[in-house]
């Protein structure tokens, strides 16, 4: 009976997909979306890790144990944002199971706040920040070495952030090849996590080139207003995008929280449990 339910909701999720045009159906289960039939692109988010890949490697992980069908769509959505399998314009329909029910959701990427304050900026290439939020995220929810970190991603109009800026420590980066110091790439996620436990910010070119790590802002945070609590690499980091085209993501050490900041406002708060 519960197999007929499935394959009941399955089915409507696809023909509600089709009518309204969705770029993707987004199943927030056990994998049982491994059933769905249809030539729409079929996302899973595995809650607690373990994503299984449907097709096209359009496959998430939603680490949050968030307490609504709302919560969990809203997670799932902001992944495959942040994974590159769905464009902020798009709408999809998400179908969420549940212990006793399961739910069919349509859902407006651009209504989403957080993705439509990224998207818009274009300044610096979307590709960019969503690979930098990415790894701020997994650094918030994971700290290094069993321990919470703080630290900031310092992202285009570089030259300008470096005459505002010097070294704490002799720059890691220095001389290495771009491919290297490319944070588009994951495979360098393993020594930004590790540079990341030194003091200071990266500094990080608009194509996604880390410049420096270890770097001190010198700015003049008086005039900012970040949240109670918050220490003075976010007050820094808000200060450096009033005084250059740049834009900060902050890694909170004090429970991990990511923060945007732009022309000296925060734009996007998100909790590490994407």
């Amino acid at each position: 009976m519960k197999r007929n339910v499935k394959t009941a909701i399955s089915n409507a999720a696809v023909k509600l997909a089709e009518e309204i045009g969705a770029a993707a159906i987004i199943v927030v289960d056990d994998g049982s979306g491994k059933k769905i039939k249809t030539d729409i692109p079929v996302i899973v988010a595995s809650v607690g890790g373990g994503a299984d890949i449907i097709k096209d490697d359009m496959a998430v992980n939603l680490l949050s144990g968030a307490s609504t069908s709302a919560n969990q769509l809203r997670h799932a959505v902001m992944d495959a944002y942040l994974e590159g399998s769905i464009k902020a314009s798009d709408v999809v329909v998400g179908v969420i199971g549940g212990e006793h029910a399961d739910t069919i959701m349509v859902y407006d990427v651009s209504e989403s706040l957080i993705i439509r304050g990224i998207d818009k900026d274009i300044r610096i290439n979307a590709r960019v920040i969503r690979n930098v939020l990415k790894l701020a995220l997994e650094l918030g929810y994971e700290g290094r070495e069993s321990r919470k970190i703080g630290t900031a991603f310092i992202i285009g109009d570089s030259d300008e952030v470096l005459k505002r800026s010097h070294q704490m420590v002799l720059n890691p980066y220095k001389g290495h090849k771009k491919k290297d110091r490319d944070i588009t790439n994951p495979d360098n996620w393993e020594s930004v996590k590790n540079f990341a436990q030194l003091d200071g910010v990266f500094v990080v070119r608009a194509d996604g080139h880390i410049m420096a790590a270890g770097m001190y802002l010198d700015v003049d945070a008086s005039s900012i207003n970040v949240k109670t609590g918050l220490g003075g690499r976010h007050a820094a980091s808000a200060a450096i995008t009033r005084d250059t085209q740049a834009i900060a993501v902050t890694v909170s050490q004090s429970g991990g929280i990511v923060r945007i900041y732009k022309d000296g406002l925060q734009i996007v708060e998100m909790a590490p449990t994407i």
